[in-house]
C-alpha cells in the first residue's frame, strides 16, 4: 500500500451523486434496480472521497477535539467552557448512514447481481470494501456506543427501514469477523483474475485507486492492523478477549513494516480548499506541545507550526482562566502576536501563507492508520506484558516512523517553510532525538512515554489522540507531555469522552429501537447522566 499509489487528484469537482427530490432519495434507497448499471469502483470511489468530511473538520476537530486535547486553542485563547460539546458535533454518523457504509454496502449487493463467472474475479474488491466499512463502523461506534449496524442500510435490499441497534460489543466481534475474513480472502490464491479498484481493465482505476493503487498486500495489512486497533480498544473492558485477537492477528505474517503501508489518502489540493471548512487559519500552536517539542528539538515542529513574526515558536496557554488575563487578552490582540499559528498548509494544501508564493499546490494528506500507530500499539502491548514484543523497540519504530511519515507530509502537503530531509536523513533525524534524556525509551514510565509519542504522531489525527487520552490517560498534568490544567472561573473543566445523543421524537420510525439501545447503554454507570452527557463514556471505555 505504497503512499506514491494513493494519489487522487480531486482538482475538479467529482459529481457521482446528484440533486434529487425527496421521493427519488426515498426510491434510490429501497429500489436496488436503480443500482445496476453501476460499477463497484464507482461506489468506492464515492465512499472513499466522503471518508473525510469537511463539516466534521470545521466542527469536530478544529473547533472541539484538537481544542479539548490541547493540540491548538482558537485566535483568542481558550475561553470559558469550551469544553463542552457544540450541537454540531459528531458527522461522522451522519457521514457513515448517508454516504461512506451506504455506498460500500452496495458493493457486495452489486457483485451479487453478476454472473457466476464475473462474480468469481471480484472476491478481492469484495474483501475491500469490507475493510473499508468495517473500519468507518468502528469509527462511529467509538464515540457513539451501540448504532444500527447488522440490520443497516438493507432497505433497498429486502431489509427494514427501521433497523435495531447492535451493541457495541456486539458490533467489535461482528467487525473483527469480517475483517479477519476478508483478510483471509485476500490472502487466498483465486482461479480467476481479479479485478482490483485502480487495475489497468479499469477505464477510471487511477481515480477508483483511492487507498491501494491496487495492491492487495497493502489491504492484508491494513486488515490486520485494523484489528489490532480495535482489539486494543477492548483493553479496560475486556482484556481477555483483546489478548485472544492480538494473539491472533500477531500469528499472521502479513503486518506492516514501513511507512509505506500506512493507510492513507492523498487528494488534490481543490479538494481540502482554503476558502472552505478544511481551512483552519485561526488556530493557534499551544504551550503544553510546543513546550514539549521545543525542549527536545522535535523535527516535526515547524511541520506542526508555523514560527511566530518574531521567528520563534510560542505556544498559546491552554487554560481559560490563564487565557483570561489582561497580558494574554492584549498578547492575543497585537497586530504581532507572539503565538504561533498552526501549519496552515499540513490542513490546507493550497492555503496562501503570505510568504510570497502565493496559494500553494500541495496534496491533502488524511491518514487512516499509518504505520506509526501500528508501532505504538506494538509498544504498548508489550509495555504492559500482553505480548512478548520489545517495547522500547517498537516505541523507536514508531516515534521514527512518525518523523519519517511527517516529513514525507510536509514535502507533499507544499509547506513552504520546510525542506524535505528525505528518508535516510528523517531517520538519522529521528535517532538523535531518540537519544535524549527524557526522549530514550524508559521501561518505568514506559506506558506514558508511549502514549505521549502516540498523542504528538496523532496531531493529524486527533480523533485517535482523545480516543488514546481515554484509553491510557495520558498526557495529563503531570505526563512526560505535561497539559495545563483546565480552569474556568477557577473551577476545574471536564473533558468530554463520548459524543451527546440525541433523542429521536416519539414520531420517529425508529424511536422504540433507539430506547432500547439508550435503556442498554445507561444501564453502564459509566455511560453518564443522560444520553447527552458527553463526559460519559462508551462501553469500552471504562472509567
Amino acid at each position: 500500500m505504497k503512499l506514491a499509489k494513493y494519489l487522487l487528484l480531486l482538482s475538479v469537482p467529482v459529481t457521482l451523486a446528484v440533486s434529487c427530490k425527496k421521493s427519488e432519495f426515498v426510491e434510490a434507497n429501497i429500489n436496488p434496480s436503480t443500482l445496476t448499471s453501476v460499477d463497484p469502483g464507482a461506489q468506492f470511489l464515492y465512499a472513499g472521497i466522503n471518508y473525510t468530511n469537511s463539516f466534521e473538520y470545521y466542527y469536530d476537530y478544529y473547533r472541539a477535539i484538537m481544542p479539548w486535547m490541547q493540540y491548538t486553542t482558537n485566535s483568542g485563547g481558550n475561553q470559558g467552557v469550551f469544553t463542552n460539546e457544540s450541537g454540531n458535533f459528531n458527522y461522522r454518523y451522519s457521514n457513515f448512514y448517508g454516504n461512506v457504509g451506504l455506498a460500500l454496502e452496495d458493493i457486495p449487493h452489486l457483485i451479487e447481481k453478476m454472473s457466476a463467472a464475473e462474480q468469481a474475479t471480484r472476491v478481492y474488491e469484495n474483501a475491500i470494501a469490507t475493510i473499508a466499512k468495517a473500519y468507518y463502523a468502528f469509527y462511529v461506534t467509538d464515540i457513539n456506543d451501540d448504532i444500527p449496524y447488522s440490520e443497516a442500510f438493507q432497505a433497498r435490499y429486502g431489509g427494514t427501514l427501521t433497523p435495531t441497534y447492535d451493541y457495541q460489543s456486539s458490533i467489535f466481534d461482528t467487525l473483527d469477523t469480517q475483517v479477519k475474513s476478508a483478510v483471509s480472502a485476500l490472502e487466498t490464491s483465486q482461479s480467476a483474475t481479479q479485478v482490483l479498484y485502480g487495475a489497468a481493465q479499469d477505464p477510471f482505476s487511477y481515480a477508483q485507486s483511492i487507498y491501494s493503487g491496487g495492491e492487495v498486500s497493502g489491504w492484508i495489512k491494513a486488515g490486520n492492523a485494523l484489528r489490532l486497533k480495535m482489539a486494543v480498544r477492548l483493553m479496560k473492558v475486556d482484556p481477555t478477549t483483546m489478548q485472544s485477537r492480538v494473539n491472533d492477528v500477531l500469528s499472521d505474517a502479513n503486518q506492516m513494516s514501513s511507512y509505506l503501508d500506512s493507510w492513507v489518502l492523498t487528494t488534490g489540493p481543490a479538494y481540502a480548499d482554503a476558502g472552505g471548512n478544511y481551512n483552519p487559519s485561526t488556530f493557534l500552536a499551544t504551550r503544553p506541545m510546543v513546550n514539549f517539542m521545543s525542549t527536545y528539538s522535535d523535527p516535526r515542529l515547524s511541520i506542526f507550526y508555523r514560527p511566530n513574526s518574531f521567528g520563534q515558536y510560542v505556544g498559546s496557554p491552554t487554560d481559560p482562566d490563564t487565557c483570561a488575563l489582561t497580558v494574554y487578552q492584549n498578547l492575543y490582540k497585537a497586530t504581532d502576536t507572539p503565538f504561533s499559528p498552526i501549519q496552515h498548509r499540513l490542513w490546507t494544501p493550497n492555503y496562501n501563507e503570505d510568504d510570497g508564493y502565493g496559494a500553494g499546490s500541495g496534496n491533502g494528506i488524511f491518514p487512516v492508520i499509518t504505520y506509526a500507530e501500528y508501532c505504538f500499539l506494538r509498544a504498548d502491548l508489550g509495555a504492559r506484558g500482553y505480548t512478548s514484543d520489545d517495547a522500547a523497540t517498537w516505541y523507536n519504530n514508531g516515534v521514527t516512523a512518525s518523523i519519517v511519515w511527517y516529513d514525507w507530509c510536509a514535502t507533499q502537503t507544499g509547506i513552504t517553510s520546510y525542506t524535505q530531509l528525505g528518508l535516510a536523513k528523517a531517520t538519522a533525524a529521528a535517532n538523535t532525538y531518540l537519544q535524549q534524556t527524557g526522549i530514550a525509551y524508559d521501561a518505568s514510565i514506559g506506558t506514558q512515554q508511549i502514549a505521549c509519542q502516540a498523542y504528538v504522531d496523532f496531531f493529524k489525527q486527533p480523533s485517535e489522540g482523545w480516543a488514546w487520552w481515554k484509553r491510557t490517560g495520558f498526557p495529563n498534568t503531570t505526563s512526560v507531555l505535561a497539559w495545563m490544567p483546565l480552569t474556568y472561573n477557577a473551577s476545574a473543566l471536564t473533558l468530554p469522552r463520548r459524543a451527546a445523543i440525541t433523542v429521536l421524537t416519539t414520531a420517529d420510525a425508529n424511536y422504540a429501537n433507539q430506547q432500547a439501545a439508550l435503556k442498554h447503554m445507561e444501564s453502564f454507570t459509566y455511560f453518564g447522566s443522560s444520553p447527552s452527557d458527553f463526559t460519559g463514556g462508551v462501553w469500552w471505555d471504562v472509567h
